[in-house]
Parts: structure tokens; C-alpha cells; sequence
């Protein structure tokens, strides 16, 4: 290996010849980037494919070591099938290298140029893979801080892979901050959020707002706001209002619309979260249209109050009848179906001092109907009694019910009160 470097073009050149860290020959250019290009090379100590990114610090940039060293710890400290995995870090000639996970497959940039629109579907699928991993690196305390199609890289098997960890900010360390030394923003303005386009720190919500114009832009082709210049663009960003997606693309789902534009919202705290998105939540129903439901019920209440005093009235009396038929069940009520007493049957009684009706002691006239032996309890149903004679009653348990008083046997004129001592001679 060389240990003079004559430029990084140089330092390529010789990289390609030489071994880089003794192990890793170089191959074709996968990509270039303000820091540094990454190649396909072949790791001769493991013999596999990795990607190795070459990166030149220059001075007053974003391309310096400390940023490359913070890249390569960053990456190395989230393990998840959704973030591009690290393998080596170390200096090269000058310069330095990151030898990553190689992703059989390309970027949704390219998809998006080379095939046209995502299908809501498939769009809906990678975004919610990426903010699994996304979800990942906020939980190491990290911010991606720059989310984009070209940094979402399709795998062959279909899983989606977060790279380039070149800009990343720790939540724990103040020395990361959003501007650069030269006072510019550091990101890609179409998808910068609007708190760190007026200059504040970026924090995972920030990542989620990124997140939300790469779904926009799969679906309808173009990220949420445009311009000539990066600061029209940031200002729109702050104040306006993105197009409804399904006013560009008639296939996407209403669904799909409000999950875009709840990560779209400009009030950091009302979006979701990256675990959120990728566990596949709903968004809320806004307190808006909550409260005008409300409302809505209250009137169409108010409209109807003589139907609803009718029902409550109507409720009312059929508990009142049901009450009544439910107290009565299982209670046997005498007979009423017969209360004309038997005649031919019932005996008068004698009158005092006749001879031809003697009367014979423990013997009682057998009325014409008796009463039933099982006394039933009989409650807010009052019923006639049987009639009996007057010198003929049961000897049996006195019966709660009142009796009535006994019918005289003859219903036609009646009999003339006889004299005493004269006694009428049976006819033959």
C-alpha cells in the first residue's frame, strides 16, 4: 500500500490495484455523494461482496473525520434487518473507509425513475419497513436526519434498508448540530421538516416528517413542495399546506391519504412516531369532526322530543303489564265458570218446630258445589265463591277469601211464615 497520496482520485486509482485495509478489493461504482463513493468489493480475508464507501474529508464542508467517525459509530450501533449493517471502519491514505452490508437490489429513486409510480400498496409496504427501522435508530438515541428515496434501498427479497448514516445527529451530544460551520442547513431541502427549516435541532420526528414526503413522492410522483431554490422550497415547508395526494393520483386510498398527511403535520408533537407507522397505526380522528358529530347528535335529539316522550311513555306501560302478568303466573284461581247454585240439591233449612225435619247432631246439609280443598293465593284479582247453605258449611281450614251470602233455594214468591203449633201434612 502506498503511503503518499497524490489526490483522492489518485487514491482510487491505487485502491483498485492495492488491497484497502489489506483485505477489500475494489469493483464498480455503486454510487457518488458530496463525501465520498461507494464501490462493490469483495472482502478477500471472508470472501463475500460488501460495499465500501471512500469518503475525503474536506475542510469547511460536511466531509470532515469527525463526521465520518460519527457515521461509522452510528451505523455500527443499530442492528435491525431494516438498516444497512456495518462491518469495518478505518483510515486509508489520507482518507477513510466503511465497509457495509452490500444490498442486492436498488434505491427507490431509481424504482421511482426507471418504473413510474409506486402502487399505493407497495409505497404503503416500503414506507412502513423503513420506519421499523427507523424506530430502531431513535431507540439508540439517533437521528437519520437524512431520509430519502435514494437512501431506501430495495433488496431483492423485498425488505427495505436504511443507508448513509453520513449526517447523523445524537440526541445526547450538543456537538451535533443542524447548521454547518457556513451557516447552511444540513439535509435535502425537499424533505427537510419545518422545525429544522427554521434552524432547530432535528429530532425523530423530524424523520417521520422525511418519511412522509418520500410516501407522498411514491405515490404521486413528486415530493410535497417544489420550487426553484432551496429556500422557496423550505418556506412552503413552514407555511403551506401540501396537496392532497388524491387530488394527483386517484388510486390512492383515502386511508393511505390521511396516514401521509398525519406525518405531514406541521406540529411535530401530532405526528406519529416512526413505531407507530410501522406497526401500521390509524390516524386520529380529528377533535373537529369529533365535536361536529357531537353536535349533530345533540340536534337530531332535540328535534325529536314528542317521539321521544312517546316511546318513554309507551316503555312505560308495557313494564306496567308485564309486571302484572308475571306476578299472576303460576297461581291457580278458583272456577268462575259455574256460580248458579244447584237446586235440585240443596236442601232448605227446617223451621223451628216441624217434626219432619229432625235435626240429627254432626250431620250437615252436602251444599251444591265444594269448595276446593287447596286454597290459592289470589293477588289483585278478586273472584266470586262458591255458594253454600247456611246450615251447611265446611268443617274444613277456613278459607281467607269472603264468602257471599247463601242463595235462598227458591227463586219464585216466597213462602208465608206458618203459625207456631201447626204442622203442615206431607202431601202424597
Amino acid at each position: 500500500m502506498h503511503s503518499r497520496s497524490v489526490g483522492y482520485r489518485g487514491t482510487v486509482r491505487r485502491a483498485r490495484e492495492d488491497l484497502v485495509a489489506g483485505r477489500y478489493r475494489l469493483g464498480e461504482v455503486l454510487g457518488r455523494g458530496g463525501m465520498g463513493e461507494v464501490y462493490r468489493a469483495t472482502d478477500e480475508v471472508l470472501g463475500r461482496q460488501v460495499a465500501i464507501k471512500l469518503m475525503r474529508p474536506v475542510a469547511q464542508t460536511l466531509a470532515i473525520p469527525e463526521r465520518f467517525l460519527r457515521e461509522a459509530r452510528a451505523a455500527a450501533s443499530v442492528h435491525s434487518a431494516h438498516v444497512v449493517a456495518t462491518y469495518d471502519f478505518g483510515g486509508y491514505d489520507g482518507g477513510y473507509y466503511l465497509a457495509m452490508e452490500l444490498v442486492s437490489g436498488r434505491s427507490a429513486s431509481d424504482a421511482l425513475r426507471r418504473d413510474g409510480l409506486f402502487s399505493p400498496e407497495r409505497a404503503e409496504q416500503v414506507v412502513r419497513q423503513a420506519a421499523a427501522g427507523l424506530a430502531v435508530v431513535h431507540r439508540q438515541g439517533i437521528v437519520h436526519r437524512d431520509v430519502k428515496p435514494s437512501n431506501l434501498l430495495l433488496a431483492a427479497d423485498g425488505t427495505v434498508k436504511i443507508a448513509d448514516f453520513g449526517i447523523v445527529r445524537f440526541l445526547d451530544d450538543e456537538t451535533t448540530t443542524t447548521l454547518t460551520s457556513t451557516g447552511e442547513i444540513v439535509g435535502t431541502s425537499h424533505y427537510l421538516s419545518p422545525e429544522r427549516a427554521l434552524g432547530e435541532p432535528a429530532t425523530p420526528a423530524s424523520d417521520v416528517y422525511a418519511l412522509g414526503c418520500v410516501l407522498y413522492q411514491l405515490v404521486t410522483g413528486r415530493p410535497p413542495f417544489v420550487g426553484e431554490a432551496p429556500a422557496s422550497i423550505m418556506y412552503q415547508h413552514v407555511q403551506k399546506q401540501p396537496i392532497p395526494p388524491r387530488q394527483l393520483c386517484t388510486a390512492v386510498t383515502a386511508e393511505l391519504e390521511a396516514l401521509i398527511l398525519w406525518m405531514l403535520d406541521k406540529n411535530p408533537d401530532r405526528r406519529p412516531t416512526a413505531a407507530e407507522v410501522a406497526d401500521g397505526a390509524a390516524p386520529p380522528v380529528p377533535s373537529d369532526l369529533v365535536e361536529t358529530t357531537r353536535l349533530q347528535s345533540v340536534r337530531r335529539l332535540a328535534g325529536r322530543p314528542v317521539l321521544a316522550g312517546t316511546a318513554a311513555t309507551f316503555a312505560v306501560v308495557l313494564f306496567a303489564v308485564l309486571g302484572i302478568f308475571l306476578e299472576t303466573r303460576g297461581v291457580d284461581l278458583p272456577a268462575t265458570n259455574d256460580l248458579t247454585p244447584d237446586h235440585s240439591a240443596t236442601t232448605p233449612a227446617a223451621v223451628p218446630g216441624t217434626a219432619s225435619t229432625p235435626e240429627v247432631e254432626g250431620t250437615a246439609t252436602t251444599p251444591s258445589t265444594r269448595p276446593s280443598a287447596r286454597t290459592p293465593k289470589v293477588s289483585s284479582t278478586r273472584t266470586a265463591p262458591r255458594t253454600e247453605s247456611k246450615a251447611a258449611r265446611p268443617t274444613g281450614p277456613r278459607s281467607h277469601v269472603k264468602r257471599a251470602e247463601p242463595t235462598k233455594p227458591n227463586p219464585g214468591k216466597p213462602e208465608k211464615p206458618r203459625k207456631p203449633g201447626k204442622t203442615k201434612k206431607p202431601k202424597h
